[in-house]
């Protein structure tokens, strides 16, 4: 198995490579200045032979660059050639490195592309560093891992912007109509009968206000901890779905086992009676519902609610935490219309305020099963 080598490992290698060479070729420059450029003259320590002389005159020898004639002479020349040597390989060096902490880099060269073009708005561009798997592939798999989020969020965010405008837009439209219908023909609209009808869309319009405001607040709220009994706040929605479950012949049963965590208790009340409620709503004639509620294995507390109803398909899932997400027979225009929507996105957000998280899981038979940990 070939051992995979972090860049630290990898540059220190590289550059004591380097050094390595460079200190090479130094001795081998100064060695080859200090052979060839210098005329010595060195004087033997023992004397010459009687009578001896030499052929040519010191003084009219030929010298070439530095003469050697003492130990100064040496040192001097030693200092001459080292700094052109120094000079020479320090060049060469600069051109060396810069070429190899180049290629080194380059991964960083297109993360720092890839991020100018997010900025740009462009979020679908991955870097996809090919590679073994070290700091710099981990860098940028994180990288593209943010750009995917990062798109996904902002595409759920312009659907959610597109969806409100929606919501909100139909109503006051339903109202201006009825209105101006009544104003031309006055004669043919009764308060009695117009005023409830124009009573119902406006109730409708501040009740998707009211549910926006309570999923803005849960995404960002400051949480208030207290210990809560979550089974006690079941028992509470369970009995206030109590009617609306009997109006539909909806069976509601429970099992809730004293669970104590600690968060908001209008909040967390708030994330049961939506589970509770679309669980009562999404069904069908005689169809059932449970609600169960204990401590979890590893502290705080689980939640459960499953029902019958329609068949989801498993491609649908992912979108039913969605804002204002409709398919036949689950929200607002399934059933009587008294949903926006905005349930499960308000149930999210509640447990993620509160540190835990919320799945579903479809049944091939019809209906949903919501899990809940806080």
């Amino acid at each position: 198995m070939t051992a995979r080598l972090s860049v630290r490992t990898k540059l220190t290698l590289v550059y004591g490579a380097l050094m390595l060479v460079v200190e090479a070729v130094l001795l081998g420059v100064v060695y080859t200045l200090m052979t060839y450029v210098p005329s010595y003259r060195i004087t033997a320590l023992d004397p010459p032979p009687v009578g001896w002389e030499p052929a040519i005159p010191w003084d009219t020898q030929p010298t070439v660059g530095i003469a050697i004639e003492s130990k100064a002479d040496v040192l001097t020349s030693l200092v001459w050639s080292g700094g052109v040597a120094l000079a020479l390989v320090t060049g060469l060096g600069l051109f060396v490195c810069w070429v190899v902490a180049g290629r080194v880099l380059s991964p960083l060269a297109r993360i720092t592309a890839a991020a100018h073009t997010a900025t740009t708005g462009t979020l679908h561009e991955r870097i996809a560093l090919p590679g073994r798997d070290d700091e710099l592939k981990r860098l940028a798999d994180t990288f593209d891992g943010m750009l995917a989020r990062l798109e996904r969020e902002f595409g759920a965010h312009q659907r959610f912007a597109a969806n409100a405008a929606h919501e909100l837009r139909t109503p006051l439209t339903v109202t201006r109509t009825m209105l101006q219908v009544a104003l031309a023909h006055p004669e043919d609209h009764d308060l009695r009968v117009l005023g409830p009808k124009l009573l119902a869309t406006n109730e409708r319009s501040i009740a998707t206000t009211e549910a926006l405001l309570v999923l803005a607040s849960a995404e960002h709220a400051h949480v208030r901890t207290e210990t809560v009994d979550l089974a006690a706040l079941a028992a509470d929605v369970v009995a206030q779905a109590s009617a609306e479950a009997a109006e539909r012949r909806v069976t509601v049963d429970s099992r809730l086992a004293p669970t104590w965590v600690a968060g908001d208790p209008a909040l967390l009340g708030q994330l049961l009676a939506n589970l509770v409620h679309n669980a009562v709503r999404h069904n069908h004639v005689g169809g059932q519902v449970a609600v169960t509620v204990a401590p979890g294995p590893a502290g705080g507390g689980t939640l459960t609610v499953a029902n019958t109803g329609p068949v989801v398909p498993q491609n649908e899932l992912g979108f039913l935490f969605e804002p204002f997400y409709r398919r036949s027979g689950r929200a607002g225009r399934g059933g009587d219309g008294r949903g926006h929507g905005l349930g499960l996105a308000i149930a999210r957000a509640i447990a993620e305020a509160h540190g835990g998280w919320i799945s579903v899981v479809a049944h091939h038979a019809g209906g949903l099963t919501v899990t809940g940990s806080l």
